[in-house]
């Protein structure tokens, strides 16, 4: 699943309902496990390999539509000898566009949830320039996800946690390059790319100012 496509199809959403719904944005850490839920809340207790980043929500009654996009940043030895004398900004990435039941409804004090979503977990350069091919990651793997979580709201403020399954579409990720053939002139190559090592579970703990 392309990241743009996520961002056209919750941007339109928000267009098109937005004048009959509640408007939120927020902000979440997000941790990962093969495990169990515990080890991923572990996990972000310790710090260990913790994503961060900014979502954004309309609430529709006891639905509720969303995009959110978490990420971790660091640096990768990409010398020849990996002996440190090149380091490169990276960016692992997860973006995902969901849709949200709120069994109490999306403003409730004590507010329930369950969610089904879909998104792509990546590695990127962080800077364009070290990009041999900008616009493609390095790696990605699209996956479907479904969970619940419960909140808290009071007044416009909210907070929640929530804990998602989620398993790895069957097609891999696919981009292409064009490049100037000296017999065929210009000429598109298909690739696919190295697959995103996906965890089976993600918790979050997050925070939401209700507009």
């Amino acid at each position: 699943m392309n990241r743009k496509l996520i961002a056209v199809i919750a941007l339109s959403a928000l267009v098109a309902t937005g004048a009959f719904a509640q408007l939120a944005v927020g902000f979440t850490g997000a941790a990962y496990s093969d495990t169990t839920a515990r080890d991923a809340f572990a996990n972000m207790h310790n710090g260990q390999g913790v994503f961060y980043g900014p979502f954004v929500e309309l609430g529709l009654g006891k639905l509720a539509l969303g995009i959110s996009g978490n990420f971790s940043f660091y640096q990768q030895d990409m010398s020849y000898y990996q002996d440190g004398s090149y380091m490169v900004d990276m960016t692992d990435y997860d973006i995902a566009g969901y849709v949200q039941g709120h069994l109490l409804g999306y403003k409730s004090v004590v507010d329930p949830f369950i969610e089904l979503g879909l998104g792509q977990m990546g590695t990127t350069f962080s800077n364009s320039n070290d990009n041999p091919n900008p616009g493609t990651p390095l790696r990605a793997t699209n996956y479907w996800q479904i969970g619940g979580g419960i909140g808290l709201n009071f007044g416009p403020i909210g907070i929640f946690t929530k804990v998602l399954y989620m398993t790895q579409f069957a097609n891999p990720v696919t981009h292409s390059y064009t490049y100037d053939d000296p017999v065929y002139g210009p000429t598109t190559v298909d690739y696919t790319l190295e697959k995103f090592p996906l965890q089976r579970l993600k918790v979050f703990l997050g925070g939401k100012l209700i507009l």
